[in-house]
């Protein structure tokens, strides 16, 4: 007895040491990525040049959270939000230390509104400080040239690559790939237009979904060479007939056709500058995560305030996670925004393409009661489309880029029946005692019946008639009028505008102004929400315990299918009614 008992005090002592031993393991490593991760006070050097290389993708807002790109904790780098970005080039113009601001060219993935908010901050900067925006890169695709071409001078190297071909959309159709695994969808939607059940009933675009592209992508495109034409001073008649020839695809010919001022390597471009600023020695690059810690914070009326609200991702049923917008997280910040006496006003910016159709109509709703007792003026971003668009409508006035995608007014239902995958792949069965003809329904186990499937169309009906009415009521318009530009076609902001669907073309800045006005502020500060408060800590065990590190594990293994392994996934694990946007549209 007594040698058990001893077996049993050291198997405990050896238990706890380990525990012990871990614990301070983890707690040096969890040291080791926060200390990495904290934010510190930049001192700006003079003769520095700010550095911008937004060759990721960009959030509205720059986040503490911390990401996981890859299975290693290690390799968070998430680049800084729009609202930084934005920050830093205007913060540059002023400041003395700032000699130039240095744009890396590259593989851009960002959507052009998003670039043209960038592309227009760089254009002011030019303007109003005299310093000079030098564009270089290596691999440059179109989106990147975009961006970089508003530069004073543009620097490709002599190995390089610059892609400019003119536009395409590719849409991803999976249709085949339910089939096979004998999956079959049960799509109800209102809305002609409403595409975003087409990947997984069709395996092409129909031709209403091909019209509204053929005129978003067209009119984007327009807008594209329209830009780059004024700063290359280059006719768009030349650049079209550049892209449609592809007569910019080697290096050497980027110069002759004026895309390209000068084909230099790195080193060679470093000295030009040096020589150019009349530095002593290589300019300190600045980088915006950098930069934006040593620019002085905001003065002004801390009693007049101005909230600006992100609102990015899908709109998702409760709290949601980072990167959507959960309707219950979202209604209580509206709340105390409402009760807040310092907000004087409020911007809503909406960079969103949709969600849950319920959703969406919550937070619609805490808007109208905030509109009731202060301004609000929404900001459109890349995308404020279907449920983004529902959020918007109400708003005291509403602005979006010349290329946001806005408008697909529609809703639409995706009720899987795996029935098929079950039986035939995996040989199993069910068996069901009900105690009505309704009782297990909605269910992906079976096919729907006709009685159910004139249950769920009264529904989708009577929520596009709901969303009609809203819009009809936001935007002052008749029935008649929203069932035109409704029907789930989507619109280019610059169209948008000329419907009635948005008050004005204009950046953040814009709406900020208009809320100020609205609210009768000559001085006033932003305050930005959601509130990046949360302790790094606290984030690291929070990221640790959600499903981010599974899905980046996934990501990984699954590369392109990542996505449409996503959106099958959502569909069986919540068949709910949805206003979003026509499935990823591929612009490149």
């Amino acid at each position: 007895m007594n040698t058990f008992w001893k077996s049993f005090f050291a198997t405990l002592l050896a238990l706890v040491v380990f525990s012990l031993l871990m614990f301070f393991i983890v707690l040096g490593m969890v040291a080791a990525v926060t200390s990495g991760l904290e934010k510190k006070a930049v001192a700006v050097e003079p003769h520095s040049i700010l550095y911008l290389d937004l060759n990721y993708p960009i959030p509205e807002q720059t986040s503490f959270h911390i990401p996981f790109p890859s299975a290693s904790i290690f390799s968070a780098d998430e680049g800084a939000g729009l609202n930084d970005i934005l920050r830093s080039i205007e913060a540059a113009a002023d400041d003395p230390n700032i000699e130039a601001i240095w744009l890396q060219m590259g593989y851009n993935v960002n959507p052009y509104a998003t670039l043209q908010e960038i592309r227009n901050a760089l254009q002011a900067f030019r303007i109003n400080s005299d310093k000079p925006v030098i564009a270089y890169g290596e691999v440059v695709n179109q989106s990147s040239y975009y961006l970089g071409s508003v530069a004073d001078e543009v620097y490709l190297n002599p190995a390089g690559v610059l892609e400019f071909k003119g536009l395409a959309a590719r849409l991803t159709f999976i249709k085949g790939t339910l089939d096979k695994l004998g999956i079959r969808t049960q799509v109800f939607w209102a809305g002609e237009f409403k595409s975003a059940t087409e990947p997984l009933r069709l395996d092409k675009m129909s031709d209403q979904n091909r019209e509204q592209l053929r005129e978003y992508v067209g009119g984007l495109y327009d807008q594209i060479l329209a830009d780059i034409s004024v700063s290359r001073k280059m006719p768009e008649d030349s650049l079209r007939s550049v892209a449609n020839e592809l007569m910019a695809w080697l290096p050497v010919q980027t110069v002759r056709t004026g895309l390209v001022d000068s084909l230099l390597y790195d080193d060679q471009l470093r000295s030009m500058l040096q020589e150019r600023l009349e530095l002593e020695e290589d300019a300190e690059l600045v980088s915006v995560a950098d930069y934006v810690e040593s620019i002085p914070k905001q003065s002004g009326n801390w009693e007049n305030q101005i909230a600006v609200v992100y609102m990015e991702g899908d709109i998702v049923d409760g709290s949601g996670q980072n990167g959507s917008i959960g309707s219950v997280s979202y209604r209580k910040i509206l709340s105390d925004l409402r009760q807040d006496d310092e907000i004087k006003a409020v911007v809503l910016r909406i960079n969103s393409g949709g969600g849950s159709a319920v959703a969406s109509e919550v937070i619609w709703r805490e808007i109208e009661a905030l509109r009731a007792v202060k301004p609000v003026v929404v900001s459109m971003g890349d995308y404020a489309a279907s449920g983004g668009y529902m959020i918007a409508c109400s708003a005291d006035k509403v602005f979006a880029q010349p290329n946001t995608l806005t408008g697909s007014i529609g809703v639409f239902m995706i009720l899987p029946d795996i029935s098929g995958f079950r039986e035939d792949k995996l040989g199993m069965t069910s068996d069901t005692l009900l105690t009505g003809k309704f009782s297990d329904f909605p269910t992906i186990s079976r096919p729907v019946s006709d009685a159910e499937a004139v249950k769920l169309q009264e529904g989708i009906d009577s929520a596009y008639i709901n969303f009609k009415r809203l819009v009809a009521n936001g935007r002052n318009m008749d029935m008649n009028a929203v069932e035109d530009l409704a029907k789930g076609r989507i619109w280019l902001g610059t169209t948008a505008l000329n419907l009635g669907l948005v008050d004005a073309l204009g950046s953040k800045d814009d709406a900020i102004q208009a809320a100020a006005d609205l609210a009768e502020l000559d001085t006033y500060r932003i305050h930005e929400y959601p509130e990046q408060k949360q302790e790094l800590w606290e984030e690291l065990f929070n990221s640790l315990a959600n499903e981010q590190v599974e899905a980046a594990v996934w990501q990984e293994k699954l590369g392109d299918l990542f996505e449409p392994y996503l959106q099958v996934q959502d569909y069986l694990q919540h068949p709910i009614m949805r206003m979003e946007l026509p499935y990823e549209v591929e612009v490149y």
